[in-house]
């Protein structure tokens, strides 16, 4: 099997696209994160390691991407509550800002994800196919020390949630493309509470997300986001009820054949 960063044939490993703390760390009653799709015959599962792929990275590969994934959940995850403070505009949270964040890392961190979710052979990964940016961004990993392409860059934004949405805003959907403003192409990735809009265009962001963009501003903020009023909330709800329904009927008729 041949390795898709050094191209050289070698052993592969289990390579996780999201790193496999997102769905250790974000356990809600001992049960791991719903991992939700609407990809047909996929039902939304939970796994404690998340989803991985054998048929991508080598053995000496696979640790090339450690000090991206560790900055980023250090950072999404296990230090978010600690950097990231409420900003508020009368009794309304609209956005939460951190300092001292190395915005490149982390940027890095989410190009890395999206270059794995583009070369998996997984179909929770399947709306994901960078094209000719694949290289770019497989470059940049090769890289690190290097500036990140201009054609990357990303928006974050962090969910109000109340205490009886939490199990559904920690799910992980998979992620999709979508166009901003004049048709700039950027992928949506979800992280339980947190969702990353990653651009994979030459042009900017559109105003205003452009002010919010990583490696814009001193600090990174998270555009606060209430969860029971978005689309999101919607489709991942009635994604997962019709995912569930699909899964019982599909074991029904094993059960009756």
């Amino acid at each position: 099997m041949q390795c898709r960063l050094c191209n050289n044939a070698g052993k592969l490993v289990k390579a996780h696209i999201i790193p496999e703390s997102f769905f250790r760390i974000l356990r809600i009653d001992d049960k791991a994160p719903r991992i939700i799709s609407d990809v047909v015959d996929h039902f939304p599962v939970r796994s404690p390691i998340g989803v991985y792929d054998e048929e991508i990275l080598c053995e000496t590969c696979e640790p090339k991407f450690d000090r991206f994934d560790d900055y980023g959940t250090e950072v999404l995850l296990k230090r978010k509550e600690q950097l990231f403070q409420p900003v508020f505009s009368g009794d309304k949270t609209v956005t939460f800002q951190a300092d001292g964040i190395d915005q490149k890392l982390l940027l890095q961190f989410l190009v890395a994800v999206l270059w794995r979710a583009s070369v998996s052979t997984q179909p929770f990964y399947k709306r994901v196919n960078l094209g000719t940016f694949e290289d770019v961004a497989r470059s940049m990993i090769l890289n690190p020390a290097q500036p990140v392409p201009p054609a990357f860059g990303a928006v974050l934004s962090g969910w109000l949630v109340t205490e009886k949405q939490q199990t559904i805003a920690n799910g992980i959907m998979d992620p999709f493309a979508e166009r901003w403003g004049d048709g700039i192409n950027a992928y949506r990735v979800y992280f339980g509470q947190m969702v990353a809009y990653i651009k994979v265009d030459r042009r900017p962001f559109p105003v205003p997300l452009s002010k919010f963009a990583l490696l814009v501003q001193n600090q990174v903020a998270l555009i606060a986001r209430d969860f029971g009023k978005s689309k999101d909330f919607a489709v991942m709800s009635r994604t997962a009820i019709r995912s569930h329904e699909n899964a019982q009927r599909r074991s029904s008729l094993c059960r009756t054949g």
